[in-house]
């Protein structure tokens, strides 16, 4: 246990610092560290002065169960590893640059799927550095024993694809020489990456697209690893979502027209709800006879489509049924048998006020009734998860307003007709955490002071802020969370109190 007193003695002046106020964070980590010897840090990182937003110890250069990486744990490891900055022996690009950097290469490349790769070496207290007589510590200050080295040198080596969820079923990957950071003077030798395709390692080279094909989808797992001409050779891995589709769509009518853009005719709160619209018809005729409108639900981030939608191996194509003692049928599949032409409306914000997508939806109907020949069917609605609330909504307000929805089948798919209930906890503890700021200590200067919002450090993060924030997560969630940071509280005057009172008639 006496090994072990150093490290808790870090761990908790950490701890009780990052409870107080940022300033007093920084201060706090200046009186401990402020009398080492920085020459002794001869990586220019000391993991104990810094601030670790993830597991830096996982990312060693091995291939473990739990090291996996992506995009958000990069920027994690990157933002753990400035923080850990004690002199000059390295010196490290600011994370805000560097994560502006990726996102804007990426954006300039949306062909090829960019992998950003770190290596850098740190050190952290041995063990036994108290007990062994290589520090000292008084009054809540380290000091170092002339003549001994307390450290020892750690590996920290990640690369991530920016991109994780992927849809198709060929891709080219690349890795930019400007898109890797180290600290390391080893000479690059080899770089090999095993794209989890069954190909095993490939060996590719900076800056050269490497083209991957994928015969099934589902989770892949990338591996990569980076050998130098002293023989050292570090590994990565990450993992890949694939949607994976065929060359050929499965939804075989063949009579696919261009989709288009439907602007709602009726304003909600001054806005007019935008979708795009689909439209395949069954058969070989390309008549719009026998409509099917299918409407996507709550669109997080706007990244589910058609073509999510009629692809084999997705949410809704994997679905099997059972339709005239036919049993195996997917859920397309069937639709398709049965001869209905599909019309697919795809919000153009995925989480806006349900009033709006769904005058935006009564527009699609008076389309696809004014384009229907002669003798066509009624229509079908199918409205899947949220999907449904707004078909509710909008065939109803056609109703009320006596217009013709020319509907005779309404499929609620999924729907929360009363609400969700999303656990208070959970969002208290999302609202809580975008609003936490403190000041990161800096061992080059006293007044190099840096101040960090966790939000900025964790993009997921924003991403579920900013759904729980989003109109139609408020009209549905039955209670919520306000507020962040310490103004975190209980919203009692929820949207979604309004909306069913509305809903209901």
């Amino acid at each position: 246990m006496k090994k072990l007193l150093l490290n808790l003695f870090l761990y908790l002046l950490v701890v009780s610092a990052m409870g107080q106020t940022p300033s007093n964070y920084y201060d706090r980590m200046q009186h401990v560290f402020g009398a080492i010897d920085k020459n002794k840090v001869t990586t220019g990182l000391l993991k104990e002065f810094g601030v670790r937003f993830n597991e830096v110890e996982a990312y060693n250069g091995t291939l473990g169960y739990t090291n996996h990486i992506d995009k958000t744990q990069w920027r994690s490891l990157y933002y753990s590893l400035h923080t850990m900055r004690v002199g000059t022996a390295t010196t490290m690009t600011d994370p805000d640059l560097v994560y502006a950097h990726l996102d804007n290469q990426q954006a300039a490349n949306p062909g090829t799927i960019l992998l950003t790769a770190l290596h850098y070496q740190y050190q952290q207290y041995k063990t036994n550095a108290y007990t062994n007589g290589d520090v000292m510590i008084t009054s809540d200050r380290i000091y170092d024993v002339a003549g001994r080295n307390p450290y020892d040198i750690k590996t920290a080596f990640a690369v991530a694809p920016l991109q994780t969820q992927l849809k198709g079923n060929t891709f080219n990957f690349r890795i930019p020489s400007n898109m890797f950071y180290a600290n390391t003077s080893k000479a690059l030798s080899l770089i090999g990456i095993d794209f989890g395709n069954g190909q095993g390692y490939q060996n590719i080279n900076l800056n050269y697209d490497q083209t991957v094909s994928y015969s099934s989808g589902g989770e892949k797992i990338i591996k990569t690893r980076f050998t130098y001409t002293d023989g050292t050779v570090v590994y990565s891995q990450a993992k890949l979502h694939l949607d994976y589709s065929s060359p050929a769509a499965r939804y075989t009518g063949g009579n696919r027209r261009p989709p288009f853009t439907r602007e709602a005719t009726k304003l909600y709160q001054g806005v007019a709800g935008v979708g795009e619209v689909t439209v395949e018809c069954a058969g070989t005729d390309n008549i719009l006879d026998k409509p099917l409108i299918v409407v996507e639900g709550f669109d997080a981030l706007d990244t589910f489509d058609y073509f999510d939608f009629i692809d084999e191996a997705n949410e809704s194509g994997s679905i099997l049924i059972e339709l005239d003692g036919t049993t195996g049928l997917t859920l397309n599949q069937a639709i398709e048998d049965e001869g209905y032409d599909l019309v697919f409306v795809n919000y153009a914000n995925g989480r806006d006020y349900i009033q709006r997508n769904a005058f935006m939806l009564e527009a699609v109907i008076a389309w696809v009734n004014s384009n229907k020949v002669a003798g066509s069917q009624k229509n079908v609605i199918l409205g899947m998860s949220m999907g449904g609330l707004v078909a509710r909504y909008a065939l109803r307000d056609m109703e009320i307003n006596n217009l013709v929805h020319d509907t005779k089948f309404y499929i609620s798919h999924d729907s929360p007709h009363q609400g969700v209930n999303v656990p208070l906890a959970a969002q208290s503890l999302v609202r809580h955490l975008y609003g936490v700021t403190f000041n990161l200590p800096v061992f080059l200067s006293l007044f190099n002071v840096k101040l960090v919002a966790v939000k900025d450090l964790a993009p997921r993060l924003v991403e579920v802020y900013n759904l729980v924030q989003s109109p139609a997560a408020q009209q549905m969630m039955i209670y919520q969370a306000s507020g962040q940071g310490s103004d975190t509280g209980i919203n009692t005057t929820p949207l979604q109190a309004s909306f069913m009172n509305e809903y209901k008639i």
